[in-house]
């Protein structure tokens, strides 16, 4: 059987993504395509949510004789090399012919890949666009060195590249678009998920009224309030402060299971405790929601949602004032001393944050309960901060 693989990270999928597939199938007489979305994660990729990718994919070539989606490099964690899946699939599929489509730009960078030798041993390259001198000479250098199987396919030169897409949407709105890329069901899901197009407070706050009891959404304007306040007072980025202190409980309803589903496919690390306690696993479910279905990239207000409930040893200025934020704000009655909180954390962002620790570990420990070891180093941490004070 003759597999080709065709890799990428398909953001957005297009329709000259698919007709090459088809002409190269055609060509080489293939028995079947895989589309290879690679992996990501919110901690580490500003490139689209790998789930969104993968559906796109899958609506894309829905119906499509001999085109198939897999999901091995989204689901494998740390980095993602393309030696790795080619390994996987000699092993699974030792008797097959390995192709793996590629454009032109990509020829002239196989060499610097990880381990091209076995890259070049095990795989028939199968590069798109005509054949052009500089491309067909590199190929030759690489079949000198490395005897590899290097073929070019004979097609138009398709002029679509998902960076002119996602540079359309960033000049449009969806109804501006003129949708010449994709297939409709493709743009419906896009549209539907608010894609390749920032939210904006308003935006945001009518999804998440739908997810949320009312009484967690005054808590969570009240956060709001209490963290503009306290980003004027320690010169922090408001916006920032602002869009971490909205979302900061978008998970809290989302039952456990979609919680551990949603930080597993976002390679977020999970202790047992974790994985049994909704109440503690919110936060970080939070943070991948908020990639995912909010289009948060930016990594400084995904850590200080992931981070509201525990903290974490030495946070950043925007991390402090989201976990403060988040005990003190007006709705909370909580704690006799949260008057005494709220006037210290308009002066020692440091000294409030260590007493609502110690405060949540008192509580903690006369319910008898399991406490999370983040918060008792958390606790640690400012404790010895405030102690080593001059």
């Amino acid at each position: 059987m003759k597999i080709c693989i065709s890799g990428g990270t398909f953001d957005p999928i297009h329709n000259g993504h698919i007709e090459i597939a088809k002409i190269a199938l055609s060509q080489f007489n293939l028995d079947k395509v895989i589309f290879m979305p690679t992996g990501n994660s919110y901690m580490k990729s500003d490139v689209t949510p790998s789930i969104h990718r993968y559906n796109m994919i899958k609506l894309a070539i829905e119906g499509i004789d001999k085109f198939e989606i897999s999901d091995l490099e989204i689901k494998r964690a740390g980095y993602t090399y393309t030696k790795d899946t080619v390994a996987y699939f000699k092993e699974n599929y030792p008797d097959d012919e390995l192709y793996f489509l590629i454009g032109t730009d990509t020829l002239f960078m196989l060499e610097k890949w990880y381990m091209p030798e076995y890259l070049f041993k095990n795989l028939i390259f199968i590069v798109a666009k005509r054949g052009d001198a500089d491309s067909v000479a590199k190929a030759e250098k690489l079949k000198e060195k490395f005897n590899a199987d290097i073929r070019f396919m004979h097609n138009d030169i398709i002029d679509i590249s998902s960076t002119e897409i996602r540079e359309e949407f960033d000049n449009k709105s969806y109804d501006e678009f003129n949708n010449r890329f994709f297939d409709k069901k493709v743009f419906e899901y896009i549209k539907e998920n608010h894609l390749y197009k920032e939210m904006n407070d308003a935006e945001m706050i009518t999804l998440l009224s739908k997810e949320l009891k009312e009484s967690r959404l005054m808590h969570t304007f009240g956060v709001i309030d209490t963290a503009t306040a306290l980003a004027k007072a320690y010169q922090a980025d408001i916006k920032k402060c602002e869009r971490a202190a909205l979302l900061h409980d978008c998970a809290k309803y989302m039952p456990l299971e979609d919680m551990i589903a949603i930080c597993e496919r976002n390679f977020v690390e999970l202790n047992d405790l974790e994985k049994s306690k909704d109440a503690l696993l919110h936060a970080k479910a939070g943070a991948c929601l908020a990639y995912e279905k909010y289009g948060i990239k930016d990594k400084e207000i995904l850590d200080a949602i992931k981070y509201h409930t525990t903290g974490k040893p030495d946070m950043s200025l925007i991390e402090k004032i989201i976990f403060v934020s988040d005990f003190i704000e007006p709705g909370r009655t909580h704690s006799e001393k949260l008057p005494m909180y709220r006037m210290i954390a308009m002066a020692d962002i440091n000294l409030v944050t260590m007493n609502i620790l110690k405060d949540t570990l008192d509580y903690l420990e006369s319910l008898n309960v399991e406490i999370d070891s983040l918060t008792k180093e958390t606790y640690a941490f400012y404790k010895n901060l405030i102690s080593n004070r001059s």
